[in-house]
């Protein structure tokens, strides 16, 4: 979003801010002042300084406003005189629809010292839009950080502030921010908005603040659990999980179940690293997948179908006598091996029983094995247990098991 449209988002998300600054009330004012001797008031001098600018506009003759104006300005004397000069200014401001005059009328009015505590806040606030309208990012910043110092927790304003300090090029404090608007938003039992979760996890992936995206990418499929959501948050999650062939498989299974690959290269690439690691029955199953769904074409599969196809039958063949040896085995690498083939197979309920007795056997790294138990328990349409079993996984994995256990959140289909 350029500067400009920024602005105008801003402006109008801050509101018009009701400051009053009407004739009718400052006569008001005056009379409650007579009645509380104790409160502020004008002087003899400075009434009849003012008598005349209050005429000028209400007659909305804007030059012998101006002309009193500064006539008012250069005779006042009091802090509550220059506030009722500059509420004056104010109006001027607003009849000649002149937005740097109403920006220095609330600085006037500020700056006086006399402002009522209960006026403050809209000062700062107006202050604020005024600055964003000129595109004045350093001064927006400051009086929103104002605003939020009495009111931390006002999600649009601190929505402001990071929109704001992205433009100052402050991208690590608007990250900060937008963490304080989420936090405040679900604080008050609300979600927040999609498009505010999504620009928050654009700014952590720009500052390659892995640990923060994929909090951030938990956030948003939780809250907005749609496809698109999905295939964008997994494949940024992909790329986080750099190239450790086992943990590359298994973010790509995942991606697979939760119909998140949308290029050919989706398809590919995972049968790649399938073809890698000796399964050609999964890899076979997610060519042909790719084929039927339109996304890959039987010229991009043919040469990785072939080969599957050549191996299936006899490793197919070999699945008894695998299992036999696995489970007779004194360590669990061929349990959790053979594990991996059956699941490649669709056969999940062997694959689970492989997996379990290789985690009793020992040896084989806990994490992936409960990874893939997971995914097995789940294909096999034991849901808790697959829960249980995500939630066991630790370590370098332990996003991707967040990751699962949100899918597991979805109600079954």
């Amino acid at each position: 979003m350029n500067s400009l449209k920024l602005a105008t988002a801003l402006s109008l998300a801050l509101g018009a801010v009701a400051i009053v600054a009407t004739p009718a009330n400052a006569q008001r004012a005056r009379n409650q002042q007579q009645q509380q001797p104790s409160g502020p008031s004008l002087s003899r001098e400075e009434g009849a300084l003012i008598a005349p600018l209050d005429a000028a506009i209400r007659a909305q003759t804007w030059a012998e406003a101006n002309t009193a104006l500064q006539a008012a300005q250069a005779g006042v004397q009091s802090a509550y005189g220059r506030y009722v000069v500059a509420t004056r200014m104010l109006q001027i401001g607003q009849g000649t629809e002149n937005q740097q005059l109403q920006a220095q009328a609330v600085d006037a009015m500020i700056a006086s010292g006399a402002a009522p505590a209960e006026t403050m806040p809209n000062l700062i606030v107006a202050r604020a839009r005024f600055a964003i309208q000129a595109r004045d990012w350093p001064t927006a910043e400051r009086f929103l950080t104002q605003a939020l110092a009495a009111t931390p927790n006002d999600a649009d304003r601190l929505w402001q502030l990071a929109e704001v300090q992205i433009q100052l090029n402050k991208n690590a404090e608007a990250l900060a921010t937008y963490q304080r608007l989420l936090q405040a938003t679900e604080a008050a039992g609300q979600v927040p908005t999609e498009e505010r979760i999504k620009r928050a996890l654009e700014i952590a992936n720009a500052l390659r603040q892995n640990e923060a995206s994929l909090a951030l990418t938990q956030r948003l499929v939780r809250a907005y659990p749609t496809r698109a959501n999905w295939t964008e948050a997994l494949s940024r999650f992909r790329s986080l999980a750099g190239s450790e062939a086992q943990l590359a498989l298994d973010v790509r299974r995942f991606m697979r179940t939760a119909q998140a690959f949308a290029r050919s290269n989706d398809y590919l690439e995972f049968a790649g690293h399938l073809t890698r690691a000796g399964q050609p029955g999964e890899t076979k199953t997610v060519l042909e997948e790719g084929i039927s769904r339109g996304t890959v074409t039987a010229a991009e599969a043919r040469e990785m179908l072939a080969s599957a196809n050549a191996r299936i039958s006899e490793d197919r063949a070999s699945l008894p006598a695998q299992r036999t040896r696995a489970m007779a085995a004194a360590s669990g690498r061929e349990a959790r091996i053979a594990g991996d083939t059956f699941y490649g197979y669709g056969q999940y309920a062997d694959a689970v029983t492989l997996y379990r007795a290789a985690l009793q056997k020992g040896g084989e790294d806990a994490n992936l094995v409960n990874t893939r138990l997971g995914a097995a328990l789940y294909a096999a349409g034991q849901r808790a247990e697959a829960e249980a079993a995500f939630r066991a996984v630790t370590g370098n994995r332990a996003a991707l098991a967040a990751l699962w256990l949100l899918w597991l959140e979805r109600p079954a289909t």
